[in-house]
């Protein structure tokens, strides 16, 4: 029996790959010994090289995407390499609109199949992996029809990854930059019935997270709701977190109304923005936007009740850098929790890539393809974005410096002015790691000090007071620790440890225990005009459940 190893090199190791689960499903009743194993890009080629050798596989067949096209291409010659009688199968989006280029790279392929792959995987096992044709074209199954991916033993090796599921394939939208805007990649739909049962399915489980990887969820009113209502009913209280693509022009009031039903933590939305330019929303066939949508996206991320993600491209058609910083300001001000800063990638197959000429576009001719400039934004200022983007990720993105970050861009006409501003002072302090909390409050101490030497001491109670909100800590770390810190420790133990009753202490309307007492951390601001962000009182108690007691010694 020939053995078939489906092969998913993930961009992380929370993350999985339905499309290897959809082949092996494609072709379990055929008699072939079928495995699955997923990597990561982070697994050096060495380790994944050696473990796929292990398996001693006839066919290897493996998913192929921007994030992990370089590093297959160093694989493909070492498995082949001493084994000339192994089979090397490729699919997926990287290797789909330029098979032709790939073959002629790397001989060591043998097929590549493109478009959705069910059914033309299943054709080619039939034949015995044997087949003249080096590129392998099929139209694939109804998506109702293409078997459910999970199964128990997939759900069990897939414990603590987040779960992708698709209720459509296809986009109603045109949009040039994305591969699902191609005329092949038509709408298509899952019945609703098999939607539910297949959540149910899930409900077994309980997944931390399944991300609906629909391109565009809230495409067809009654299906979208038939699953917003489902999941409302029968996940309420649920560990479970459901996550949505949708467009927000699509949304209606009764939707808002809907979504402000929806418990905390339940629904995350992600809105794909943009743009703001009108212009460059027709260049890339984005269309018109309604009046009102922008409101819509505030309203969601001010319910305080749903994780909403937003997202801006820069490098697009017709949009400088001016362009991109009103609509950076615009996005930024909606409040979403997530704000990404991407860039375009000019993708293989896309309208995008065949009017590159025309716009200007200069990209990397290396995945993902990123924009490197155009008619209307130079290299230099994709650059500067670049590092606004890094900057966003750390002060607003991370949700740890959230009341900072608002405190200094109060100094700006706008926020994109602040990041510019920091960018430029970060850009000569390349020594700080960013990514430690401490080094990116070093570099806002440093900023400050430099812009605005008098609020120094302001400044450091706002960072003090982000770092008990959102650090799993009962101390200060070292750049923010001093005598008044060791002592608002010490006073407010002294005085909160007075309210308790056998171990049990009830103060302000909160009930907890000593141990819990022990293990938070006080906070009693330094300047004089912090107390006005705590209504007055002179102490906070961030207890380790990130309840906070802000309240005064009498």
């Amino acid at each position: 029996m020939a053995k078939i190893v489906l092969t998913a090199i993930n961009a992380r190791y929370v993350h999985s790959n339905p499309a290897v689960l959809y082949l092996k499903k494609a072709v379990e009743d055929i008699p072939l010994d079928v495995v699955v194993r997923e990597f990561s890009i982070n697994e050096s080629p060495e380790k994944i090289i050696l473990q796929l050798k292990e398996e001693k596989a006839d066919v290897i067949a493996i998913s192929v995407y921007i994030w992990n096209s370089i590093l297959v291409r160093k694989l493909l010659p070492e498995l082949k390499r001493n084994n000339s009688s192994l089979k090397i199968i490729l699919g997926g989006p990287e290797v789909s609109y330029n098979a032709l280029l790939w073959l002629d790279e790397h001989p060591e392929i043998d097929y590549i199949i493109t478009g959705g792959g069910e059914a033309a995987f299943r054709e080619l096992a039939l034949s015995g992996f044997s087949s003249e044709e080096k590129i392998i074209r099929c139209t694939n199954l109804p998506f109702s029809e293409i078997v459910f991916p999970y199964d128990d033993n997939e759900m069990k090796r897939l414990d603590g990854r987040f779960i992708y599921y698709e209720s459509s394939r296809g986009c109603p939208f045109r949009c040039s930059y994305c591969l699902s805007s191609r005329s092949d990649q038509s709408l298509d739909f899952r019945d609703l019935e098999q939607v539910r049962s297949e959540l149910d399915f899930f409900r077994v489980y309980r997944p931390k997270l399944v991300k609906f990887v629909d391109r565009t969820f809230n495409s067809k009113r009654e299906h979208y709701r038939g699953i917003w209502d489902y999941i409302l009913n029968n996940f309420r209280g649920s560990d479970t977190r459901f996550h949505f693509e949708i467009y927000p022009d699509l949304l209606d009031f009764d939707d808002l109304r809907f979504l402000a039903t929806v418990p905390e933590g339940l629904f995350q939305l992600e809105m794909g923005i943009q743009s703001l330019k009108g212009e460059t929303l027709a260049a890339i066939n984005r269309g018109c936007r309604k009046e009102g949508w922008l409101d819509k996206v505030k309203t969601i991320a001010d319910m305080g009740n749903i994780h909403v993600h937003v997202d801006l491209i820069a490098g697009l058609p017709y949009e400088s850098y001016p362009d991109f910083m009103n609509s950076f300001d615009t996005v930024h001000n909606t409040g979403a929790d997530h704000f990404q800063c991407g860039f375009l990638k000019v993708l293989p197959g896309t309208e995008m890539r065949e009017k590159s000429g025309e716009f200007g576009l200069e990209y990397s001719p290396l995945p993902p393809y990123q924009i490197e400039s155009s008619r209307w934004i130079s290299r230099s200022e994709i650059g500067k974005l670049e590092r606004i983007a890094d900057l966003l990720e750390i002060y607003y993105n991370s949700g740890r410096f959230r009341e900072t970050e608002k405190y200094l861009t109060g100094f700006y006409s706008s926020p994109f002015e602040f990041y510019e501003s920091l960018s430029e002072y970060s850009a000569c302090r390349g020594s700080l790691d960013l990514r430690e909390w401490d080094g990116a409050a070093e570099l806002l101490l440093g900023f400050a000090a430099e812009k605005w030497s008098a609020k120094g001491e302001l400044l450091t109670d706002y960072l003090r007071w982000d770092w008990c909100i959102s650090m799993k800590m009962h101390h200060f770390p070292k750049i923010l620790k001093s005598d008044a810190t060791v002592n608002a420790k010490r006073q407010g133990y002294n005085y909160v440890s007075g309210f308790s009753d056998n171990g049990v202490i009830k103060f302000r309307g909160f009930e907890f225990g000593m141990d819990e007492l022990r293990r938070s951390i006080f906070f009693r601001p330094e300047s004089g005009e912090f107390s006005g962000f705590m209504d007055g009182m002179d102490f906070a108690m961030f207890l380790p459940d990130k309840r906070v007691i802000c309240f005064s010694i009498e």
